[in-house]
């Protein structure tokens, strides 16, 4: 008989104090709670009633003031990861055009030989920039009902392929840096989730 994994419970997040936290310790653990709302358990549980209310409010205060709370995460961490992927939300809106030729020089470097294979592995497809944003408008909404370790590893192959796309050796260097923290927050989540 197997016995079931304990799963820690999802942190309650002090709904009230987001934007007007100063404390360090708080602050980082208000991130880590409004951001177990948005992503749940590795199981994909979470309180429904509260990532209502969490939406609601960063309607009200401004999305933007609760990705700056998340900005201070590390990579590998729920509130790091939506960070990550709110960024990438933002670039894509305001560079649409430069984002979408640097994907399909990207694709089209991959295709003919550059192998990529670490991160496209368990991607069927890869992403372009309107699924991409599509995706993390509606984690960032909480209206996500997919897997979210899918999400992250379709973002990380997406930043990976604009990489290829660059001539720019400090944009690669970021987008790879991008595409590996996205990658390692999947692989983060499949075990057990982020913390």
């Amino acid at each position: 008989m197997t016995q079931r994994q304990f799963h820690r419970p999802v942190p309650l997040a002090d709904l009230d104090s987001v934007g007007a936290v100063d404390d360090p310790v708080a602050r980082s653990e208000t991130s880590h709670a409004t951001a177990a709302l948005l992503l749940g358990d590795a199981d994909g549980q979470r309180d429904e009633a509260a990532t209502r209310r969490f939406v609601e409010l960063a309607d009200d205060i401004g999305f933007e003031v609760i990705a700056e709370m998340w900005s201070a995460a590390p990579a590998v961490s729920a509130p790091g990861a939506l960070w990550r992927l709110y960024a990438l939300r933002q670039w894509i809106r305001s560079a649409p055009r430069e984002l979408s030729e640097m994907f399909s020089e990207g694709q089209r470097r991959v295709t003919d030989g550059i192998a990529y294979e670490e991160i496209l592995a368990g991607v069927e497809l890869p992403a372009g920039p309107d699924e991409v944003a599509r995706a993390i408008d509606e984690i960032l909404v909480g209206a996500f009902r997919g897997d979210v370790v899918i999400a992250l590893l379709r973002a990380a192959a997406f930043v990976g392929i604009c990489a290829e796309g660059t001539e720019a050796d400090a944009t690669n260097t970021r987008l790879r840096r991008l595409s590996r923290d996205l990658s390692d927050a999947a692989v983060a989540h499949r075990r057990g989730g982020l913390n």
